[in-house]
């Protein structure tokens, strides 16, 4: 039974909260029963007492505070509070402060982490509030101000925690945070400081700042939106085209036709620099004082791509048109960044120089990869048009070296540069996906033996060494057996020559997470030639085989899911048919009874074929169903010409009716008369027997003119029935005039 909240709430406060298990207490808080069966008094004194811990001068005590508020606003009761507007104004004084923080250059970790609490909790409150139409009225929009305005003032300390909550904010609510954006665009500058500092953050914070620098230059705009972010686009694809062509005073840029051609097919710069609008201000280079300059290039390069991706993965407002073309083309020069096509300049001889320069167009065309890699995503379907181009790209973007007279992918230089070479491997794993079949496989020769590559182990590179210390050791030998002391500074390669397998090193997880999506592309869209495709099915399977734990663990994970699906493609997809391979055997110990398609192509399940005999009772219940319209069809006919018969039957000529109809009129004036003169009979004779006679007469009488009415009333319609069929006849007899076939006329006189 868990104790009430009137038990509890004495150690809520700064000198007893140290008497209480800090753990067990934000349990007890938050169990509904304790908070919800507590008494009105109880619950505001709660409240009461943690906002006095957030009013500490302690940033531990405050620390627990934001936790103990965070907790307690978990439930409905408390958020509905009126002193959830106290609490806020608590938590932005904290902000405020700083925490007391007198050196923002080297601030204590108490500190820090009483301000990351605090703005966690903040956040908590916001996303408790909207959406609650009278919270937010009467709570919230009247603090918002405070709330960006302490937030921006401690994004240069945390900027990882505030940006997600002033993201929001500023998609959200706009016009409020509209009078803090200039000052907030001017904090996310400071903390890039022109690009130079990415390297020193991570990829997620790196994200999080260019998104929010990108979602603040257009939104607050208070009109026309999307022209402000096409603006800002054009004028970041105009600085990057600045920044590229520095490289044509280093690289023989100027000589390479496709170079020039894409370059010029961007919006052209303005005659005076000085008037375009940087965003991350100009850029000065002397690489004779020191080489290393070159790289802040590169460095300048990276930082406008990852803004110009932040523009097109944000979700604006408002419609906006994207120059698709120009970023492919920016992705395509950068990617085509090679030495080995473009040389260096030759009046540039400093051999550090000249490595300089190379390692920093391996770094710029590791941005114009990012770029092509983002479009993909972003866009799918609409690049279809660019997949060749850029998978050529690509693929000429491996390094190569010549040997014997022959080209062939330089292994130095793709361990050297393995990550910008995993890179360009997803990349172009990405575009073949939304293909349904790609057949050249010489534009991806190269990605090929790169990924195959990349996938073996690794051998120790003594090469020039080797030689070197093993006669260094044969002389050591030698002078041991004269009896020399021989040179102690020389190590022994014993090691190396006789234990070899542990000197080697072996593919990192996430190389083998990208070859294993490459190679699983590979397969199920392109048409491996036998060698590659038995170098692919070799790799699977031993690395299924080193695995084989992983992938019989019940738990999925992306790596299991990787590996099986794998296996699963290799049977459907095993080549041609003259050279294909199968490897069923082997697949089956490994995922034989965890694999619902391997199941499926051993056993196949198909639906049941219909047998004869079911098509012959399908054909004799037609032939019924015909049989049985057949039937109402004869019954319909026999029912019209059994009518037909009745009105032949019933067929009386005019004439004849009307002159019975006129006999009958003669014979009811003769029985009137009759019935008169048996009146005036019955009137004049008195006797009892004649009046009698007389009645029965009348009676009979009046029977036969009755049944004469009835045969009066059937006459009359006959006479309407006969009238139908002469119409019948006639409208039949009109027909028959207009056909086109004419009976001639017999002349009897011939005869």
């Amino acid at each position: 039974m868990n104790p009430d909240l009137q038990s509890i709430i004495p150690y809520i406060q700064e000198d007893k909260i140290d008497e209480f298990s800090f753990k067990l207490l934000l349990q007890l808080i938050a169990n509904p029963s304790v908070i919800n069966y507590a008494s009105t008094v109880d619950q505001q004194t709660l409240f009461i007492r943690i906002i006095t811990l957030l009013k500490s001068n302690h940033s531990i005590t405050r620390w627990r505070g934001t936790k103990l508020l965070t907790v307690a606003l978990l439930h409905p009761v408390l958020l509905l509070s009126a002193n959830t507007g106290n609490a806020i104004v608590a938590l932005v004084k904290i902000l405020e402060t700083k925490c007391f923080i007198n050196n923002t250059e080297n601030p204590t970790e108490r500190e820090i982490i009483t301000l990351k609490s605090t703005v966690e909790c903040i956040g908590f409150i916001l996303d408790q509030i909207r959406g609650k139409p009278t919270l937010t009225r009467e709570v919230l929009t009247p603090k918002l101000p405070h709330i960006i305005g302490a937030l921006v003032e401690v994004t240069d300390l945390i900027p990882r925690y505030t940006l997600p909550v002033l993201n929001s904010l500023l998609t959200l609510n706009t016009t409020t945070f509209r009078p803090f954006g200039t000052k907030f665009e001017n904090v996310l500058k400071n903390i890039l400081n022109n690009g130079e500092n990415l390297e020193k953050v991570d990829d997620d914070l790196r994200i999080s700042l260019m998104r929010s620098l990108a979602l603040v230059s257009f939104i607050l705009s208070r009109e026309k939106q999307g022209e402000k972010w096409r603006e800002n686009v054009n004028d970041l694809i105009l600085e990057l085209k600045s920044v590229i062509s520095i490289y044509e005073a280093l690289v023989e840029l100027t000589n390479d036709d496709e170079y020039k051609s894409k370059l010029h097919s961007l919006p052209n710069l303005p005659q005076d620099l000085n008037k375009m609008n940087l965003v991350f201000g100009t850029l000065n280079i002397d690489i004779n004082n020191s080489a290393t300059e070159i790289f802040k290039v590169s460095q300048r390069i990276h930082a406008i791509v990852d803004l110009l991706v932040a523009y097109i993965e944000i979700n604006p407002p408002t419609a906006v048109s994207i120059p698709l073309g120009h970023y492919v083309i920016l992705g395509e020069i950068l990617a085509s960044f090679n030495t080995s096509f473009t040389p260096i300049k030759s009046d540039i001889r400093d051999q550090n120089t000249r490595k300089m320069i190379e390692q920093s167009l391996v770094e710029a065309k590791h941005a114009g990869v990012k770029i092509l890699k983002s479009l993909i995503k972003r866009f799918g379907g609409n690049l279809f048009p660019y997949v060749y181009e850029i998978l050529a790209i690509l693929d000429a973007s491996i390094p190569v070296t010549t040997v014997n007279g022959k080209i062939k992918v330089d292994k130095e230089l793709v361990y050297q540069n393995e990550a910008i070479i995993l890179n360009v491997l997803d990349t172009a794993a990405l575009y073949l996906s939304i293909l349904e079949r790609f057949n050249d496989m010489t534009v991806l020769g190269r990605l090929v033996e790169s990924a195959i590559i990349l996938k073996d182990t690794r051998e120790p590179n003594f090469a020039k060494n080797t030689t070197e210390t093993l006669t260094a050791d044969t002389n050591v030998n030698k002078q041991k057996k004269k009896g020399g002391k021989g040179n102690k500074n020389v190590v022994s390669i014993s090691d190396i020559l006789s234990h070899k397998e542990l000197f080697l090193s072996f593919p990192s997880q996430n190389t083998l997470v990208t070859i294993r999506s490459f190679f699983n592309t590979l397969i199920t869209k392109c048409e491996l030639s036998p060698g590659k495709l038995n170098i692919i099915v070799k790799f699977v399977i031993i690395d299924a085989i080193a695995n084989m734990s992983l992938i019989q663990d019940k738990q999925q994970s992306g790596e299991n899911e990787q590996i099986v699906e794998l296996l699963e493609n290799m049977l459907l997809f095993p080549g041609k048919a003259p050279t294909s391979i199968t490897c069923i055997p082997l697949i089956a110990n490994l995922i034989g009874k965890n694999s619902k398609i391997y199941s499926l192509l051993v056993n196949p399940r198909f639906p049941l074929l219909q047998t004869k005999q079911n098509f012959e009772q399908y054909d004799d219940e037609e032939e019924e169903s015909e049989d049985e319209e057949e039937g109402v069809r004869g019954e319909q006919n026999n029912g019209d010409s059994e009518r037909k018969v009745l009105e032949t039957d019933t067929f009386v000529p005019k004439r004849s009716a009307e002159d019975e109809v006129a006999d009958n009129v003669t014979k009811r004036q003769h029985v009137e008369e009759q019935i008169v003169s048996a009146n005036n009979d019955f009137v004049f004779d008195s006797s009892k027997d004649a009046a009698n006679t007389a009645i029965k007469q009348m009676e009979e009488n009046l029977d036969k003119i009755t049944e004469k009415k009835l045969v009066e009333d059937v006459v009359i319609a006959r006479e309407e029935i006969v009238e139908d069929v002469v119409v019948e006849e006639e409208s039949e007899d009109d027909d028959d005039l207009g056909s086109d076939f004419e009976i001639p006329a017999i002349n009897v006189d011939d005869d």
